[in-house]
């Protein structure tokens, strides 16, 4: 508003110092003709109208030094009162003519001009105007004029031609004034249509984002959907498995309770041990996977003490696999504690279980730190993972050797990628058969600490 308001101010300067110089310059004009007509009067006239056309001159230059000056409303108010008092009086004195009314008749219109937006001062001057021709000149019509009439050579072509350039000024002053005045309205109004553009642009911008934001949200929603059906579907599959074996080896003892060896006893037994470790397995892992991202607060972690606890926790088990663990520097990061303990507990109990027979487990735990995330590696030398296994290890219950082999629930590095996802990182694998892994995984640098502990869903 306050913008509006300097530019309105500034198009009103605009217009009264081009109407100040449009009446500079016909009082200019108006003080050189009436010297040029008291020079005249040297010569060819008497005395008085020698007076008179100097004093004229003077009341002209006057009203020019007062434009000079910049006094504008006096200027103004000056150039509109002076000529018709100035011709009042001639006319009272020497007598007037047709040419003279034309020259009052120019006068009401630069009044008309000059006070264009203040009616009652313009109405004022223009019956003043009125009134100093038609009061005069019912004057001299009855008494005649005061000093009688004096004639002079061409003045009423004189009064004429002055007249003209005078109210060709006028024409020019109204033109200009109303060009000003519609061209600062379409100023105003194209300067109002950019605001509203810009505003316009700034909404459609700020709809895109909502858009955009709305978008990821629904593919974030779908991608959970799809996991959860994913999930749903697997956990089923798996826990029936195992429960399945379990009712067929019940039910074949049931119905052979005399016929059956001690020897068969306890094959069937092993068998139902199997499944019920099977499914135990799965179920810790699958409270293990819910427990992910709803366990602790965000908070700065020394990622070195937490893997030195887990060495320490596994020392037996790295003793009986007679594995080296190194770890180079490892830096402090802003985590859930126990989801990033589990991740690097995950990680380092599958390159334990999947050693080479051949070579003691030897296992590197480093990182490296980037522009916008801590990248940390851990190698192994185990027995590897074929290329196109490689995409699959981290989807639920993903088990890349048979049962009978390596023990699990398939659910270790599917709980890896989710707490990777919660603390906004990524996490991948490189690997060659026979000679070892090595996964990579990311953790953002601008996680928030968190005073209490939020839930992820």
């Amino acid at each position: 508003m306050i913008k509006n308001v300097n530019h309105n101010a500034q198009d009103q300067n605009t217009n009264e110092n081009s109407l100040l110089d449009h009446i500079g310059l016909i009082t200019l004009l108006s003080a050189l003709f009436t010297f040029f007509m008291f020079l005249y009067t040297l010569f060819n006239n008497t005395r008085l109208l020698q007076i008179t056309a100097f004093v004229i001159f003077l009341g002209f230059a006057i009203g020019f030094i007062m434009n000079i000056l910049k006094l504008e409303k006096a200027t103004r108010l000056y150039m509109s009162l002076f000529p018709p008092t100035m011709f009042m009086i001639i006319i009272v004195l020497i007598g007037g003519f047709f040419g003279q009314a034309l020259a009052f008749a120019t006068m009401a219109f630069l009044a008309f001009i000059a006070y264009r937006n203040k009616p009652k001062i313009r109405l004022a001057i223009i019956i003043y105007d009125i009134m100093a021709f038609i009061v005069p000149t019912l004057y001299i019509t009855f008494y005649g004029p005061i000093l009688g009439v004096i004639n002079l050579p061409y003045d009423e072509i004189l009064v004429y031609i002055a007249c003209l350039i005078w109210l060709s000024q006028t024409f020019r002053m109204y033109d200009e004034t109303k060009t000003r005045k519609y061209t600062n309205e379409l100023e105003k109004n194209n300067t109002m249509l950019k605001a509203n553009e810009k505003a316009l642009q700034t909404a459609q911008s700020n709809l895109e984002k909502q858009n955009q934001k709305l978008y990821d949200l629904n593919q974030d929603l779908n991608k959970k959907n799809k996991q959860i059906e994913e999930f749903t579907f697997i956990v089923t599959h798996d826990l029936k498995s195992p429960l399945n074996n379990i009712n067929i080896i019940s039910k074949h003892l049931l119905d052979q309770p005399n016929s059956t060896t001690f020897k068969e006893f306890k094959e069937h037994f092993e068998h139902l041990e199997g499944s019920s470790t099977r499914m135990t397995n799965l179920v810790l892992g699958l409270l293990e996977y819910a427990e992910t991202g709803n366990s602790d607060k965000m908070k700065v972690i020394d990622c070195q003490e937490i893997v030195q606890q887990i060495i320490t926790d596994h020392s037996q088990l790295i003793k009986n696999n007679r594995a080296t663990v190194l770890i180079n520097d490892l830096p402090n990061i802003v985590g859930r504690e126990r989801d990033i303990r589990m991740l690097f507990q995950n990680l380092l109990h599958n390159a334990l279980k999947f050693s080479s027979v051949r070579n003691a487990p030897k296992i590197v735990i480093s990182s490296e730190e980037k522009d916008n995330f801590y990248q940390f590696k851990m190698s192994d030398n185990g027995i590897g993972i074929s290329k196109d296994q490689q995409q699959n290890i981290f989807k639920a219950f993903n088990k890349l050797h048979h049962q009978s082999e390596f023990e699990g629930s398939g659910i270790g590095l599917y709980g890896c990628k989710r707490v990777v996802d919660i603390h906004e990182g990524d996490i991948w694998v490189e690997s060659i058969e026979d000679q070892g892994s090595t996964f990579y995984f990311t953790i953002s640098k601008n996680l928030q600490i968190q005073e209490y502990s939020q839930p992820v869903h």
